[in-house]
C-alpha cells in the first residue's frame, strides 16, 4: 500500500514540477521575442540593407550590415511564381537586375539567372536573394530585420506564415518588427502572431496622440516616423508612452544630429554609416573591389586620410579630427572632378564626414 502511495505522489510531484518549468519556459520565451526593444542603446538600421557597400536587397547587403556594424536591416519581399520568396522593393526586376519582368510572372530560376546591377546600373556578379539566404546573413552577423509589409500579401495567412517560419527558422523572429500600415492587415497579422512586434509609419508632429493610441493596443509595438515628423517634445512623449521609437529617413549630417538629440531606439539611414572612420576605412576598402572607387590609389589616399582621423579619433583631439576631416573632403571633390570615385560614393563619403564633423566639432 505505501508503495502505491509513494509511487502516485512520484508521479504527481513530476507533473507538478513538468507544468511549473513548462510555464517558465514559455515566459521566458515571450519575453525574449522583444528583448531587443526594451534595450535603451540607439542602432543604425540599413534601409534595403547595407547599399552604401553593395546593391540594396542583397544577401551582401546583409553580410555588410553586419560587418559595418548596423544594428538593423530593412527589407522587401515579394513573392515569385512559383512561390518562392524573394528580396526586392519594386514590384519588377528592371530597375535593380539585368533582366526585365514582375516579379509575380517570373519563376525563382528565371529570376536568379540575371545579375543585380548596382545603384549606378553596373553589372555586378551578384544575385537577387531568396529570403532564406539573406536571413542566413542576417543572423550570422546578429542583425535585426526590419519587414516592409508594403510589398507582398500580407492579408493572406498563407504568404504571412511562410514568411514567419523562414524567419523563425533563420533564427531572426525574436530580433525583428512588422511595418504594416495597414490597419485592418496589422490587426489580422497580430491575431496570427500576437508576440511579433508591429508598427505603422506615423507622424508624430500631426497624428502624435492618435498614433500611440493605436499602437497600445498591441502586446508588442514601436513608434515609426520620419525624421522630418518629430521633435523633442515628441519623442519625449512617447517614451513615456513606453514606447520605443524608429526614425527613418536619416540621411544627412543634420538628421543625424537631430536623430542623436531625441535618442530613438533605431534611426534608418540609407548612407549614415555606425560609428567613427574606423569603420569609413573598411567602406573605402569594399568599395574599391565594387570599383565604385575606380583604382587602388585612389582608395589609397582616402585610407591614409581615414586612418589619420582614426588616430585623433582615439587621442580625443577633436580639434585635428575636424582639420583632418575637411582635408579628407577637399580630396573627395578632387577624385570625384577626376572622375576617380562615382557621384553616389562621393555623396555617401561626404554625408559621413560631415556627421563625424558634427559630432566631433561639437564635442566638450
Amino acid at each position: 500500500m505505501m508503495k502505491i502511495k509513494f509511487f502516485i505522489l512520484s508521479i504527481l510531484s513530476i507533473f507538478v514540477l513538468s507544468f511549473a518549468f513548462g510555464n517558465v519556459g514559455h515566459a521566458e520565451s515571450t519575453e525574449e521575442t522583444d528583448e531587443w526593444l526594451r534595450s535603451d542603446k540607439t542602432e543604425i538600421s540599413a534601409h534595403r540593407g547595407a547599399h552604401v557597400a553593395v546593391p540594396e536587397n542583397t544577401a551582401e547587403a546583409m553580410k555588410w550590415a553586419g560587418l559595418l556594424g548596423y544594428g538593423f536591416v530593412e527589407i522587401d519581399i515579394q513573392e515569385t511564381k512559383d512561390g518562392q520568396y524573394v528580396l526586392m522593393h519594386d514590384e519588377n526586376i528592371d530597375r535593380t537586375t539585368t533582366g526585365s519582368g514582375k516579379i509575380e510572372d517570373l519563376t525563382l530560376e528565371e529570376i536568379k539567372s540575371y545579375n543585380v546591377v548596382d545603384a549606378d546600373g553596373n553589372e555586378t556578379n551578384y544575385n537577387v536573394p531568396t529570403l532564406k539566404e539573406a536571413l542566413e546573413e542576417a543572423d550570422k552577423y546578429n542583425v535585426g530585420v526590419n519587414f516592409d509589409g508594403s510589398k507582398g500579401d500580407w492579408d493572406s495567412k498563407e504568404f504571412v506564415d511562410g514568411i514567419m517560419e523562414t524567419a523563425e527558422q533563420n533564427g531572426v523572429l525574436d530580433h525583428s518588427f512588422f511595418v504594416l500600415s495597414d490597419r485592418g492587415i496589422r490587426d489580422q497579422f497580430n491575431a496570427w502572431y500576437p508576440e511579433a512586434t508591429v508598427t505603422f509609419l506615423g507622424n508624430a508632429l500631426e497624428d502624435l496622440d492618435e498614433d500611440i493610441k493605436e499602437l497600445k493596443k498591441y502586446d508588442s509595438a514601436i513608434y515609426t516616423t520620419s525624421i522630418n515628423n518629430i521633435d523633442k517634445a515628441a519623442a519625449d512623449k512617447i517614451d513615456e508612452e513606453d514606447l520605443k521609437l524608429h526614425v527613418y529617413q536619416v540621411n544627412s549630417a543634420e538628421t543625424y544630429a537631430k536623430a542623436k538629440k531625441i535618442e530613438p531606439r533605431l534611426m534608418e539611414t540609407d548612407v549614415i554609416v555606425p560609428d567613427g572612420a574606423d569603420r569609413l576605412v573598411d567602406l573605402v576598402e569594399q568599395l574599391r573591389k565594387e570599383e565604385g572607387v575606380k583604382n587602388d590609389q585612389a582608395a589609397h589616399a582616402l585610407v591614409i586620410h581615414l586612418k589619420v582621423v582614426k588616430h585623433f579619433e582615439k587621442s580625443e583631439d577633436s580639434d585635428k579630427v575636424v582639420k583632418h576631416l575637411n582635408n579628407f573632403k577637399i580630396l573627395l571633390e578632387h577624385q570625384e572632378h577626376k572622375e576617380l570615385i562615382r557621384e553616389s560614393i562621393y555623396n555617401t563619403l561626404e554625408v559621413n564626414a560631415n556627421k563625424l564633423i558634427e559630432q566631433w566639432g561639437n564635442s566638450p
